[in-house]
């Protein structure tokens, strides 16, 4: 990805002149040539219409200010001089809070909003795994609904044709094939669109947040064609608010801020620039209209060591929120009752601040929480989880376990 990690915050990440007019270059299923996505000086602007506040005494006022008083229409610019490219090879993070142009700029990509300006080319079939219900119809049954949601998603009808049955099958709705639609609960919707949207590898996968659909078990299977999906595939493009995950998945990422490209870079590096924007955000909060608050997302981090001494189980590990800030707010869950932490210290972890592109290297803890009824690892049982939040009474995210803590755990249970 042509990116330099000390792009300024004018959003021009390379020096290149944009060729004139608006170009989608999309190539299709099984086509040569080397992928790629290059977006030059890509600007997005959508009307809205903005009703003027009058007050009215009645109904009939009302209605008769509306009639006579239509809404004023305005432009509003959503994306502003986007540049960036990707090769293949290219994990590209997306960053940016709520309203920053993530899910947009995926949407340009995708070729669902056209460019008010810039140009855009996207070469490999694309994939966009954005909307797991698009092309449905409930009074449709579901085998024509495969045939339904393919054709919108570009899919042929003789490639269609050969998956009917891995789709129901791998959705669990073999038996329900020649059912209407609108017969099926929700979470068997979102099933048998995932198993459509995933049924074909791309070369370019575009996702708004990972996907994932219905129970534990069809999780696990969704989880594992996902991984092998984006394993799969030659560019991946994620936004997610989940720097967790985007430090798995990407190897690049790129931040928005207010539909401007910010900053792009190596996922740390960019992950570090987020951070320390929503850092700067919150000394001089006066400076954006958007509240920091409608940054969203789940806490996260790792527990690496887990050992019970005198009627006491000790925890170490690291933990942080969605916008880099450390957490202590820790509870154990052991056999679904929820034990509040005892005492909790934190501990710089410069290790994690490397890896994660943080900047509050005290994001490490050790906790203590007091059991006397656990005597060893195996009074815990193999399903122990450490949830984190602000708080206890807000800690509902579970941490996730070193490798060393899963198998110590299962061999003493």
């Amino acid at each position: 990805m042509n990116i330099d990690s000390k792009s300024s915050a004018s959003g021009d990440i390379e020096s290149t002149t944009p060729a004139s007019g608006v170009v989608h270059s999309r190539s299709g299923v099984g086509s040569t040539g080397p992928v790629s996505i290059k977006v030059e000086r890509l600007a997005l602007s959508v009307p809205i219409y903005l009703q003027r506040e009058r007050k009215a005494r009645g109904w009939a006022g009302m209605f008769l200010g509306a009639a006579l008083d239509p809404p004023r229409r305005e432009l509003v610019k959503l994306l502003d001089n986007v540049t960036f490219h990707a090769h293949e090879g290219d994990r590209v993070a997306i960053l940016g809070r709520n309203g920053a142009g993530k899910s947009t700029l995926l949407r340009v990509l995708n070729g669902v909003y056209a460019p008010t300006s810039g140009t855009v080319q996207v070469r490999g079939s694309c994939q966009a795994l954005l909307n797991m219900s698009l092309g449905f119809n409930g009074e449709a049954t579901v085998r024509e609904n495969i045939f339904l949601r393919g054709t919108a998603m570009g899919m042929k009808g003789v490639d269609l044709r050969d998956h009917i049955d891995p789709i129901l099958e791998f959705s669990g709705l073999r038996e329900k094939s020649n059912h209407r639609l609108r017969t099926l609960s929700a979470g068997q919707k979102m099933r048998l669109g995932f198993a459509i949207s995933t049924s074909f590898q791309h070369d370019v996968i575009l996702m708004d947040e990972w996907v994932g659909a219905g129970d534990a078990d069809f999780m696990t299977k969704a989880t594992e064609r996902m991984q092998s999906r984006v394993n799969g595939s030659k560019i991946v493009m994620l936004a997610s608010h989940s720097a967790q995950l985007l430090r798995e998945v990407c190897n690049k990422g790129i931040v928005l801020e207010r539909g401007r490209l910010v900053y792009g870079g190596d996922i740390v590096s960019a992950l570090k620039y987020y951070h320390e924007l929503l850092a700067g955000l919150r000394v001089a909060p006066e400076e954006t209209p958007v509240e920091l608050g409608e940054v969203s997302g789940n806490a996260y981090g790792f527990v690496d060591e887990i050992r019970v001494e005198d009627g006491a189980v000790h925890v170490r590990g690291w933990s942080v929120s969605a916008i880099g800030e450390p957490l202590t707010g820790l509870v154990m869950l052991v056999a679904g009752a929820r034990h509040p932490v005892a005492a909790v210290e934190r501990y710089r972890r410069p290790d994690v601040v490397d890896h994660m592109g943080l900047t509050d290297d005290e994001c490490g803890f050790r906790a203590r929480f007091d059991l006397p009824l656990v005597r060893s690892l195996a009074d815990l049982g193999p399903d122990v989880q450490l949830m984190v939040g602000e708080n206890v009474h807000q800690a509902y995210d579970p941490l996730r376990l070193a490798d060393d803590v899963i198998a110590a755990l299962q061999t003493a249970g």
